[in-house]
């Protein structure tokens, strides 16, 4: 009898354990994915048009550089509250013009990276994603155009470090919206090395954030890297 009541308060308390689990989550769930307005296709270019001359093509080495996704996801189930999920891939292609010395630029950039290739470290939670967040079956790359660069120096020496943005649009899972990279690199001979980091959010692509009977719910802010290596010719 006394064994009995301890499995019925057992049971009682995972009960309790997994209802305050679930309403915890759903709380967390309407904090983390507040509505977010898309910002559209990018319809302006460049006050000043950038230079057409003197510019040299750099095309991305794929096996130099990775494209990673960070996403804030709630995991309940595991007591893990604080988690961020990463997925990573080499399967980018790609190039843009650069112009050094007096009023550099960067214009021409078309980047596509391969999204079925996405891996975390879990192939469970790759398995949702690709089937029912990004669908990849249907919409399988993701691809960036370049419209802008902002925040270029005045002029620019080989070698020397440089901070810019990067104004494009995006197509992600069959909607275009103009995103902004923030971008960090510079040329070394033939050679461009870099990182470019811009947040997203998936509801602006028409992608709802994965949400497990919420269980295991993740944030609607993605942040985005793009670590490049880039050569000449």
């Amino acid at each position: 009898m006394k064994r009995f009541r301890w499995i019925i308060l057992g049971i009682v308390v995972i009960i309790v354990l997994v209802v305050a689990g679930v309403i915890y989550a759903a709380r967390s769930s309407s904090t983390v994915n507040a509505p977010h307005t898309a910002p559209g296709v990018a319809k302006n270019v460049c006050a000043t048009p950038a230079a057409t001359n003197g510019l040299q093509i750099f095309k991305v080495v794929p096996a130099q550089s990775t494209v990673s996704y960070s996403v804030y996801e709630n995991l309940i189930i595991q007591n893990k509250p604080n988690n961020d999920a990463i997925g990573k891939t080499n399967s980018i292609e790609g190039q843009f013009n650069v112009k050094t010395g007096a009023s550099p630029s960067v214009t021409g950039m078309n980047i596509t990276v391969d999204l079925r290739t996405l891996k975390t470290d879990s192939e469970r939670r790759d398995g949702y994603v690709q089937k029912y967040a990004l669908e990849t079956n249907l919409y399988p790359t993701t691809t960036f155009v370049s419209t802008c660069a902002q925040g270029l120096p005045a002029t620019y020496t080989d070698g020397q470090p440089v901070h810019f943005q990067l104004v494009g649009n995006m197509t992600l899972h069959g909607k275009t919206n103009q995103e902004t990279f923030d971008v960090q690199g510079k040329v070394s001979g033939q050679t461009i090395t870099g990182v470019a980091t811009v947040t997203i959010y998936m509801t602006d692509f028409g992608i709802q954030p994965p949400n497990l009977a919420n269980i295991a719910v993740s944030e609607n802010k993605v942040v985005v890297t793009v670590d490049f290596t880039a050569n000449n010719g």
